[in-house]
């Protein structure tokens, strides 16, 4: 494979690249087809100048199988010197929905919030520390929410369930914005740092911005340095300002965990869906994104109906004046409308209203996109801090890793030797 860049490329035989979904530092993710199961799939090609983290991710998903909230690995190799990943093609990314809306309501989070517990939760209960927790990673797919990229992930405990010990005066790992205190304090990561990262997505989702965005560094060290102490400067109190007052418990509560701590989840859980209770808000998989949807039929059936009573009007009006054109007026427009017009003046005064209606969305539209375009100057100023990820040099020495890299190369000395052996045998 030349050019991973270009459609149709075939890899193992089986996987026809269809277009290109995003690209990053590690490489170029393409939407393809499964030529054998005759569905459609998500290939992750890393770069071959990288440091694999796709191994790791491999790795991962590998020990995930099964779990719900995390996509299925289908398959994975090398296809012309390139590491190969192929997973369960998701619909969309929160961070994307989030450009889109700006912010969400307090319902969508919490729906979010529920998945993602529950999902962390199944995650760690398989030894396994995300460690990399933001909107970007976080995938809406058929009203459920999955957790995805694996690639700086870690095993925070052995086959034995014995924990790794803590260390300190490691490196930076994760994203700035979205990092527990401990990784700005190079500090070794654990489940409770996951469930840190959860509360300050949930504050972005909320309210559009965290306390420490559009902070001016020199350079990443220096960013993660001024937002490092920030986060530590400030109460779970002062940073979930103007919310309900369950996010700056559950942050408080994440905070007193120690590192080998074995957090309640039933009780983050539970948090928030007494205050879904105390709202009245149902957990009915209805995001903002799919209401949106909804009200749009919604309001194309209003607007049909809206139409049929201007031509009614306009038909009455000029039709010559009698108690029985009144009448059949009377009658059409009950049936296309329950409330009931006490005079003719009424009539005529909602008639120029409705007139007025097309010139107010137009209004309205320019506000919208005035708006939209101060929101996306705005993104560029914080997208580099939101996607930058840094990968820890540490992980390098993750003697956990290094056992698994050692497995791998012995199947695949195995696999050629197998291979040879059929070959002679021919």
């Amino acid at each position: 494979m030349n050019s991973p860049s270009i459609p149709n490329k075939i890899i193992n035989n089986q996987f026809v690249l269809k277009k290109k979904l995003s690209a990053g530092s590690y490489g170029v993710v393409f939407e393809a087809e499964d030529l054998l199961k005759k569905q459609l799939v998500a290939v992750k090609i890393e770069k071959k100048e990288k440091n694999s983290t796709l191994d790791r991710e491999i790795h991962i998903l590998t020990r995930l199988l099964g779990t719900q909230g995390v996509p299925k690995l289908i398959w994975s190799g090398i296809d012309n010197n390139s590491n190969i990943l192929v997973q369960q093609l998701l619909t969309k990314d929160i961070g994307a929905y989030l450009k889109e809306y700006r912010k969400f309501s307090l319902k969508t989070v919490l729906i979010i919030t529920d998945y993602l517990l529950q999902g962390i939760r199944r995650i760690h209960n398989k030894s396994v520390v995300h460690r990399d927790l933001k909107p970007e990673n976080i995938m809406y797919h058929q009203k459920q929410i999955y957790i995805v990229d694996y690639g700086i992930s870690k095993l925070y405990r052995d086959n034995n369930l014995k924990h790794v010990p803590f260390k300190e005066s490691r490196s930076f790992v994760g994203t700035t914005r979205y990092a527990s205190i401990a990784a700005h304090k190079g500090q070794e990561l654990g489940r409770k740092d996951d469930l840190e990262s959860l509360i300050y997505i949930d504050i972005l989702l909320l309210k559009g911005i965290l306390p420490w965005q559009n902070m001016l560094g020199q350079n990443n060290k220096e960013r993660q340095k001024q937002v490092g102490e920030k986060k530590m400067k400030m109460t779970p109190a002062e940073i979930c300002v103007d919310l309900p007052i369950e996010f700056s418990k559950a942050l408080e509560y994440i905070r007193s965990l120690k590192y080998q701590s074995d957090p309640d989840y039933d009780y983050l859980i539970q948090l928030f869906r007494k205050l879904a209770q105390s709202r009245k808000i149902e957990y009915d998989d209805v995001y903002d994104w799919t209401s949106q949807s909804n009200q749009s039929s919604s309001n194309n059936q209003k607007q049909e109906t809206t139409i049929k009573q201007i031509s009614s009007l306009q038909q009455f009006e000029r039709s010559p004046i009698t108690m029985q054109n009144k009448w059949q007026f009377f009658l059409l427009y009950y049936s296309q409308s329950l409330k009931v017009p006490s005079t003719l003046d009424v009539l005529q005064d909602r008639k120029r209203s409705l007139q007025n209606t097309s010139y107010l969305q137009q209004v309205q539209d320019e506000l919208d996109k005035s708006i939209q375009n101060t929101y996306m100057l705005s993104q560029v100023a914080n997208d580099y801090d939101s996607k930058q990820d840094y990968v820890s040099e540490d992980d390098i020495n993750d003697t956990l890793f290094l056992r698994y890299n050692q497995l791998k190369s012995q199947i695949l000395q195995i696999h050629h030797t197998k291979k040879n052996l059929e070959s002679k045998l021919v």
